[in-house]
């Protein structure tokens, strides 16, 4: 046998299978088993994020006031971290713990007297109290010194909040419950 082929061995309907395929089942095995891998994917996908624990901070969860979360409720913390949540600007708020009002000078953000940072207040930004630049910070950390000193099991937060332009009196409170680790 010779390794040239000569021109009675070539199909040539191979050329115009090409160009006009046999018809093909609408309902067939292999196009079964694509669709049955896309939807599955597609599943996994959807459920997979729905299911999704949140550990952090984050906007997933819904408040109108409430910018973002940290964490958001229901999350697993450390006994350190801090907790609150960023509200949308022109709120103001205050955060309780299991109960305990945080004062808000020790909140996270807060300018102490006699510091640095406090000194370079005008006179209208100290009247505005501890956070005149970050009302929307609504945030706390324990720590020696502070109302609460370390986070333990179950922790019931508080947060009240208002428009900066209706005052205090016109607030409204969420609670949510996080979980030390």
């Amino acid at each position: 046998m010779s390794d040239q082929t000569t021109s009675d061995e070539i199909s040539f309907e191979e050329p115009k299978l090409i160009m006009n395929p046999p018809p093909q089942p609408f309902f067939s095995l292999r196009r079964l088993v694509i669709v049955l891998l896309l939807a599955g994917a597609t599943a996994f996908l959807v459920f997979s994020y729905h299911d999704a624990p949140d550990t952090g901070g984050g906007t997933g969860c819904s408040n109108v006031a409430v910018a973002a979360w940290d964490p958001c409720p229901g999350s697993h913390i450390l006994r350190q971290s801090q907790v609150g949540v960023s509200l949308q600007p022109g709120y103001d708020g205050r955060i309780s713990i299991n109960g305990i009002a945080i004062p808000e000078d020790q909140m996270i953000g807060a300018i102490l007297p006699g510091t640095e940072a406090y000194n370079q207040l005008t006179p209208e930004e100290r009247q505005l109290g501890p956070r005149p630049n970050n009302k929307a910070l609504v945030e706390f950390e324990p720590g020696e010194g502070k109302a609460i000193s370390k986070f333990v099991g179950q922790l019931d937060i508080a947060i009240r909040f208002w428009k900066i332009t209706d005052g205090p009196e016109t607030g409204q409170t969420i609670t949510y419950t996080i979980f030390v680790t």
